[in-house]
């Protein structure tokens, strides 16, 4: 496993409380249940994520596999950020044409790395009828920074998607990207926190 993704996992596991990190593990789906069991929970934090790390090394875990980590850690924790809303653009007269979830996943990762070359984009999709996105974002010398993503949240069967980015340079190329895969444009000056973003779904 390379150095910079056993890194992202420590400082992933060192963020998520104690009282969360075994839920959390669980959801992630990672590391086997004997696996886990192999791990004394009462010890200190750091031993803890000690022997994480070298659990994850074992299985050779990936960028992929570290980003789907975050963002589990964000799905428990999304109250704790606030959401810009995109809203589902379609001509007058015109049906909203709710995108194959399949398709817009396979057509957004493509069109963002062409676009952007250092950019590593994570998918997971939730029992919520929802996918979440995360980008993690670099530029043509830099890669990219695991530490400053954006999240983009996607409710299907709805016409909203929503983001929370911590590099609002990138907002427009975002903007872009949606409206290419999936006809959304961006309502501007909304912001919402969590309880206000389901209640505009549902």
């Amino acid at each position: 496993m390379d150095e910079t993704v056993a890194e992202f996992i420590k400082r992933t596991i060192l963020k998520i409380p104690m009282n969360e990190l075994i839920t959390i593990l669980k959801a992630w789906d990672f590391l086997s249940e004997n696996q886990l069991q192999t791990i004394n929970f009462r010890q200190r934090k750091e031993s803890v994520v000690q022997h994480l790390v070298w659990l994850c090394e074992e299985k050779q875990a990936s960028v992929n596999d570290a980003a789907l980590l975050d963002i589990i850690y964000t799905q428990f924790h999304q109250h704790q950020k606030i959401w810009d809303v995109f809203q589902m653009s379609k001509e007058p007269g015109e049906d909203v044409d709710l995108f194959d979830m399949k398709q817009f996943k396979n057509s957004f990762k493509k069109i963002l790395q062409r676009a952007l070359k250092n950019v590593t984009v994570s998918f997971r999709e939730t029992e919520e009828n929802a996918v979440w996105i995360r980008i993690a974002w670099g530029t043509q010398y830099t890669k990219p920074n695991q530490y400053k993503p954006t999240y983009v949240v996607y409710y299907s069967q709805t016409p909203y998607a929503f983001t929370s980015s911590r590099l609002r340079r990138n907002a427009p190329l975002l903007g872009q990207e949606l409206e290419a895969t999936g006809k959304i444009s961006l309502q501007e000056e909304i912001t919402l926190d969590i309880t206000e973003m389901k209640k505009a779904c549902y």
